[in-house]
């Protein structure tokens, strides 16, 4: 998976912050006071210049007063007045890291020792093209004063951008800053990806967008196609417990869709549980090593027709679906999903209900013993509906730039 332990430098600098900052108001004044100071609100007067020192990053941040750049371990940590009493604090790390764990340890750790804690909020959304992850915290102190420390995490392909704010209201103000942050953020590192296909897809759980997923293809330098796949995801588990779930797949097949290889990486709350290759060998077929669960496999993968690639299904997806025609047709792939069974392939099938959503044909998908309802348009996936007992997942689409 992707780096977890650099984070660990910032946390004593929010300990710190956290242990001396004015809390809002005190819970014996009434739930009131804290509903007013949550409401609050206030206006970026200024867009500020930021860079580091040595040309690893450079933005235009929207503001109340100029920030302040400082080198730390593994990062650089960004102060950014927002008309507030307490700035928030940004940090660009280095690295690439895992977008859920990440977030979900830089609000737990610092309020570890808070006797009472509750989830106010999560929101995973989009600022143009980018995919954000976003959580609030309430805390309460030993002196019964009440705070919020809000969070976001916006990934980039060679790093993370993480903000931080602890005052109750303010978060419109602070998503703006953020917003403007990453929109503006150029990373010295970042590659300079040529996309034939690009999409943001959001998910939903009881009406709570809890994370997201990030669909990149393009030509590798040997002609065949690349392809990236990037989830993270903020479960709330309980009043003041999360779980967090990230993903991240490097996948290779050849311009017909057949596989060629793949690195697939799945952890849960920062503990890796799948990291797993997937190669073709000379002989035919494919091998699986690597680790699931905690259990070493070396194994060749049992496949019952050709594997294709994730771009391929989703070229072959719009064909099926036929949106323009309005004639769906039936389908059927069979596809690499090692989080189902890492030594097998998995068959999706998609057949026409005959049924029409906003003008567009709908599709019932079975995999995994799961079954979801959904829509494609021209552009690939729309949206979609997974049944799982008495709840629903839904996945909708939030920005996509693709190539015919």
């Amino acid at each position: 998976m992707k780096k977890t332990n650099i984070i660990r430098a910032v946390f004593v600098f929010l300990a710190v912050c956290l242990s001396g900052c004015a809390t809002t108001q005190q819970t014996s004044q009434g739930p009131d006071i804290l509903q007013q100071a949550l409401a609050r609100e206030a206006t970026l007067s200024g867009t500020y210049a930021v860079a580091a020192e040595d040309g690893f990053f450079s933005a235009n941040v929207a503001g109340s007063a100029r920030p302040k750049v400082t080198a730390r371990e593994g990062a650089y940590q960004v102060t950014v007045p927002i008309a507030t009493e307490i700035p928030a604090e940004c940090f660009v790390y280095n690295d690439v890291m895992d977008s859920a764990a990440t977030l979900s340890l830089l609000i737990e750790e610092p309020l570890s020792d808070m006797p009472r804690t509750q989830i106010r909020k999560i929101d995973a959304g989009t600022f143009g093209k980018l995919p954000y992850l976003y959580q609030e915290r309430l805390y309460i102190t030993e002196q019964k004063a009440a705070g919020v420390l809000k969070g976001i995490v916006v990934p980039f392909q060679s790093s993370l951008l993480a903000c931080l704010h602890d005052t109750a209201g303010y978060s419109e103000t602070f998503r703006q800053m953020a917003a403007s942050f990453a929109n503006t953020l150029v990373l010295r590192d970042e590659p300079r990806g040529n996309f034939v296909h690009e999409e943001v897809l959001l998910w939903q759980l009881r009406d709570m967008n809890i994370g997201y997923t990030v669909n990149r293809a393009g030509a590798d330098t040997r002609g065949d196609i690349k392809s990236t796949v990037e989830t993270a995801v903020l479960l709330q588990r309980s009043g003041s417990e999360t779980m967090s779930r990230d993903e991240y797949n490097v996948i290779h097949e050849q311009t017909n869709g057949d596989l060629i290889s793949g690195r697939y990486a799945e952890a849960e709350n920062g503990e890796v549980k799948v990291s797993i290759s997937l190669d073709r060998v000379e002989q035919g077929g494919y091998r699986v090593e690597g680790t699931f669960q905690g259990k070493e496999i070396d194994a060749p993968l049992q496949a019952t027709s050709g594997v294709v690639g994730p771009y391929y299904q989703h070229r072959e997806m719009i064909r099926a679906a036929n949106p323009a025609s309005g004639q769906p047709r039936a389908m059927s792939i069979d596809a690499y999903v090692p989080s189902a069974n890492p030594l097998q392939t998995v068959t999706f099938d998609l057949n026409p209900t005959g049924a029409r959503v906003g003008g567009l044909p709908e599709y019932e998908l079975s995999f995994s013993g799961l079954k979801g309802a959904g829509v494609v348009d021209g552009k690939g996936q729309k949206s979609m509906t997974v049944k799982m007992g008495p709840l629903e997942l839904q996945l909708s689409r939030a920005y996509v730039n693709s190539q015919p």
